[in-house]
C-alpha cells in the first residue's frame, strides 16, 4: 500500500497545480492593441519585441494575407521576432499584417511600406537677399535615395553654388551688385535605393535686386489692424500682417509675415515669416489644437498664388526666438541680421476711412490667404459715389415684399436712428443690417437686371476699392481656411453678455475660433417676417452679391456658404478687397 502512496500524492499535487494555473488564466481570448510597423521603400528587416507573457517557442504565427513581400521569423527563447520586407517597386503604398497567438492572447502586427518615388525637397523655390546669403533645404526622403548630387544651371554661373551633404542641400550666393534680380536653376540628382533608377528634382533660386535702399523697422502690436504698412515718408515699402497660414502638409499656424512692396504693389510670393504665434502640429489639419511653438520655427518664408487663393510655398524658419526687428535690404532676404546704414522706416496701421455726407466709418483690415477683408461689418447709412451718396431709408415697411426694398436697421431695432443705449451698443458691435437689394439700391430684381441664378447684383454700397463678395469668392475663403467644418475659424472668440461684459463662447477648448483674425461677431439678423434671430456661437450671417431667385440670394456665415436665403432678411455685409490693396501680378 505504501508503495502506491508516493506516486499518488505526486499525481494529486500535479492536478492541483494545473487546476490552480487554469484558474488564473482568462477564460476568453484577449486581443492586444495592434503593433504598427512602417517601412521605407527599400528592403529591410526589423526585430520586434511583443508584449506577450510566453517566449516565442510557444507562439503560433501566421499571416492571413500571405503576401510574398512580407516575411517573419520567431527568435527562439525570446519574446521577439524578425519582420522583413522586400523593396517596394509597385509605385503604391502596400500593407499587410501578421497574427501572433500566445495562450489566450492574440497580437496583430500591422505592416505598411511606402512606395518608391522621386526626390522630395522641403521647397522648390528659394528667395535670397542681394547682399549674399547661405540657405539650407531638406531632402525629405534621403534615406530612400543614393548617389545624391546637385548642379547649377549654366556652368559659368559663379554667383550661386550648391552642394549636398546627407539629407541637406546647402546653397550659397554672392553679392548682387546689379540693379536687376537674378535666378538660377538647381538640379538635384540621385538614384532610387530599390531599383537603382535615376531621379531628379529642381529648385529655383531667386536673388533680389541690388542697389535698393535698406530699411529697418519693428513689428507692431496689431492693436489697430491685422495689416500694417511700412513707410519711408510717403513711399510704401513693405506690408506686415498677422495672418493664418494653412497648406496641407506644409504649415498650420497663426503668424506675423512681412511682404515687400514696390510701386504700391504687395508681392505675395516673397513673404518673410518673422514669427509663428500659434501652431497646430497636425499638418493634415484633422485636429484643432493650437499652442505656442516650442521649437526653432521663426524666420521662414511663404508664397501665395493670388489667382487661386492658395499658399504655394513655405519654408519653416530656424530661429528659436520670434523676430521683432526687421532689416530689409531689398525685395527679398529680410531678417534680424543688422544691415549697416539701414534707413529707419515708420509703421502704421492699414485703416480704411470711409466718409459719406459727414458720416465717417473707420475699418481695419485682415489678410486671409491672398484675400484682404475689412475687419468689421459695414456700418454706413449712405450709398457710395456711384449713387451720389444718396441716403438709404431706415423706415421698414410691414409686408415681406416691401422689406426686400433698400433699407437698413440695427439688430433688434427697425428704426436705425434709435438712440436707445442697446441700439447704440449693437451698432457698434455688429454694424448695420441690410436686405439683399440694398447692396445695389434697387427695389426689385428686375430693376437690378437680375434674371438668372448666379448673376451678381451691382455693388453701390461698399467703400471705394472694396466690394461685397460673390458666392465664389466666399467659397474661396472657405477653401483656404480648411473647407467644410472649418468656417468657425472666422468666429470671434470673445463677445459680450447682456450687460456688456466680455465672455468666451462656446468654450475655452476651441482654440481655432478666430485663428484667421476675421473677427466675426455673433451678430443676428431680421427675418423676412420681421422677427429677430439673435446670434449664437454659430452666428455672423453675411450677404454675398450672388443672386439666386426672385426671393432668394446667397450668403455665408461661420458654418457654411449657402444659397437660396430669403432676400428680405436684413443681414450684415463684410467687404472684400477690390483694388484698394494692390497685389503684384505674378510673372
Amino acid at each position: 500500500m505504501r508503495k502506491y502512496l508516493y506516486p499518488t500524492l505526486l499525481l494529486i499535487s500535479a492536478i492541483m497545480i494545473t487546476v490552480s494555473c487554469k484558474k488564473e488564466e482568462p477564460s476568453e481570448e484577449i486581443m492586444l492593441d495592434d503593433v504598427a510597423l512602417n517601412f521605407a521603400p527599400e528592403k529591410k528587416s526589423l526585430q520586434v519585441d511583443l508584449p506577450l507573457d510566453e517566449n516565442s517557442n510557444y507562439w503560433h504565427i501566421y499571416s492571413p494575407t500571405e503576401d510574398s513581400w512580407l516575411q517573419y521569423e520567431r527568435i527562439p527563447g525570446r519574446k521577439s521576432m524578425y519582420v522583413a520586407v522586400d523593396g517596394n517597386q509597385t509605385g503604391e503604398v502596400r500593407s499587410s499584417h501578421i497574427m501572433v497567438r500566445s495562450g489566450v492572447y492574440t497580437q496583430r502586427v500591422v505592416v505598411t511600406q511606402d512606395s518608391e518615388g522621386g526626390i522630395s525637397l522641403s521647397a522648390d523655390y528659394l528667395p535670397v537677399r542681394y547682399l549674399g546669403a547661405s540657405s539650407t533645404l531638406d531632402i525629405l526622403n534621403a534615406e530612400s535615395l543614393s548617389d545624391l548630387s546637385v548642379s547649377v544651371e549654366n556652368a559659368g554661373t559663379s554667383w550661386c553654388s550648391a552642394l549636398v551633404e546627407g539629407d541637406k542641400l546647402f546653397v550659397n550666393v554672392s553679392l548682387n551688385e546689379t540693379t536687376e534680380a537674378r535666378s538660377a536653376l538647381l538640379t538635384v540628382s540621385g538614384k532610387r535605393a530599390v531599383t537603382g533608377t535615376g531621379c531628379s528634382a529642381f529648385v529655383t533660386v531667386y536673388q533680389g535686386k541690388g542697389g535698393m535702399t535698406p530699411y529697418v523697422f519693428d513689428i507692431p502690436d496689431f492693436s489697430e489692424s491685422k495689416v500694417y504698412r511700412v513707410m519711408d515718408g510717403q513711399k510704401y515699402v513693405a506690408q506686415i500682417t498677422r495672418e493664418f497660414l494653412l497648406a496641407d502638409g506644409l504649415v498650420n499656424a497663426s503668424a506675423v509675415v512681412v511682404y515687400p512692396v514696390e510701386n504700391d504693389e504687395v508681392d505675395l510670393t516673397k513673404g518673410y515669416v518673422a514669427q509663428i504665434i500659434l501652431e497646430n502640429s497636425d499638418l493634415s489639419d484633422e485636429t484643432y489644437v493650437y499652442s505656442e511653438p516650442s521649437g526653432a520655427v521663426h524666420g521662414g518664408s511663404v508664397a501665395f498664388d493670388a489667382g487661386s487663393n492658395t499658399l504655394t510655398d513655405y519654408i519653416a524658419g530656424t530661429k528659436a526666438e520670434p523676430v521683432t526687428r526687421i532689416y530689409m535690404p531689398g525685395d527679398v532676404g529680410m531678417g534680424p541680421e543688422e544691415v549697416t546704414g539701414s534707413t529707419q522706416a515708420s509703421v502704421e496701421p492699414l485703416l480704411v476711412t470711409d466718409v459719406r455726407n459727414g458720416e465717417s466709418n473707420v475699418y481695419p483690415v485682415v489678410k486671409i490667404g491672398a484675400q484682404y477683408w475689412l475687419n468689421r461689418h459695414l456700418n454706413t447709412t449712405y450709398y457710395n459715389s456711384n449713387l451720389n451718396f444718396e441716403a438709404i431709408p431706415t423706415d421698414v415697411p410691414t409686408t415681406e415684399a416691401d422689406r426686400r426694398k433698400p433699407n437698413w436697421c440695427i439688430f433688434g431695432f427697425n428704426d436705425g436712428n434709435s438712440t436707445d443705449p442697446e441700439a447704440v451698443t449693437n451698432r457698434e458691435r455688429f454694424g448695420l443690417l441690410y436686405p439683399y437689394l440694398t447692396i445695389g439700391g434697387f427695389d426689385t430684381p428686375a430693376e437690378a437686371g437680375l434674371t438668372a441664378a448666379e448673376q451678381q447684383i451691382e455693388d453701390n454700397i461698399s467703400p471705394e476699392g472694396w466690394i461685397v463678395p460673390t458666392k465664389d469668392e466666399a467659397n474661396s475663403l472657405k477653401a483656404y481656411i480648411g473647407g467644410n467644418g472649418n468656417m468657425t475659424r472666422l468666429r470671434k472668440f470673445v463677445d459680450y453678455d447682456t450687460e456688456g461684459y466680455p465672455q468666451i463662447f462656446p468654450d475655452e477648448s476651441r482654440h481655432d475660433d478666430n485663428i484667421t483674425g476675421f473677427d466675426g461677431p455673433k451678430s443676428g439678423y431680421r427675418s423676412h417676417t420681421g422677427s429677430w434671430t439673435s446670434g449664437d456661437e454659430n452666428g455672423c450671417w453675411m450677404w454675398t452679391r450672388t443672386y439666386q431667385s426672385e426671393t432668394g440670394s446667397s450668403m455665408f456665415h461661420v458654418i457654411d456658404v449657402q444659397t437660396s436665403q430669403n432676400s428680405a432678411r436684413a443681414m450684415s455685409i463684410r467687404c472684400l478687397n477690390n483694388g484698394a490693396v494692390k497685389i503684384k501680378t505674378q510673372e
